[in-house]
């Protein structure tokens, strides 16, 4: 049995201000640093046989404050976002309407302007599932971000795109899965984040 422990990184300035995130290397703030911080609380005593984190340091930071020092693990970085990045949710829906409608419905065959393809992300993630497959490890934390954890628990669960952002990946939450003998994934846990008092919970 494999056990994968997938945390979403901490609060960061841009996350408090709405600003769209991706391969921006935007760092914790101090609310995400107290996020973590609780999260590593939770899982105090708990080992992990691997601990990954994207490229990205708001991610690595996260890991290292929860669990320990992580292995970089490039296909775990976020979405790239491209033109979308640094800017706010009614700014996008203004200058890309019909794309953001779709985007949020259903993604498949569907590019962020300037940044990557979903397509692109589907098989990264793939790839990624892989990876932590084939790890050699029983139990492992992985620490990224938003939209690479929503497709990866999908790729894993064998869910459809169509509302695939529906997933919950609050801040700091962590979702369980494992996989049985058979080598099929199945959720334990999705987005939870009981060990946040309410005043440090956000979906942002």
């Amino acid at each position: 049995m494999q056990t994968l422990v997938l945390v979403r990184h901490g609060a960061t300035t841009w996350n408090d201000n709405g600003y769209f995130q991706g391969h921006k290397d935007v760092p914790l703030n101090e609310r995400g640093r107290e996020q973590a911080d609780a999260l590593g609380r939770l899982l105090d005593g708990q080992n992990f046989d691997r601990i990954f984190a994207s490229p990205l340091s708001r991610a690595q930071e996260t890991a290292r404050r929860v669990a320990g020092e992580p292995e970089i693990l490039p296909d775990l970085i976020e979405l790239d976002r491209g033109h979308w990045e640094g800017h706010v949710g009614d700014e996008i829906r203004r200058r890309w309407g019909k794309l953001w409608k779709a985007w949020y419905e259903d993604p498949a065959g569907l590019a962020m302007p300037g940044g990557e393809a979903f397509d692109d992300l589907w098989e990264r993630a793939g790839h990624l599932l892989t990876t932590l497959e084939e790890s050699g490890a029983e139990s492992i934390l992985a620490c990224g971000h938003k939209g690479i954890n929503r497709v990866l628990i999908a790729r894993a669960l064998d869910r459809p795109t169509e509302g695939i952002w529906q997933i919950p990946q609050p801040q700091v939450s962590r979702s369980v899965l494992v996989r049985d003998a058979a080598g099929k994934w199945r959720a334990e846990i999705l987005g939870d984040v009981s060990h946040l008092p309410p005043e440090l919970r956000s979906d942002s």
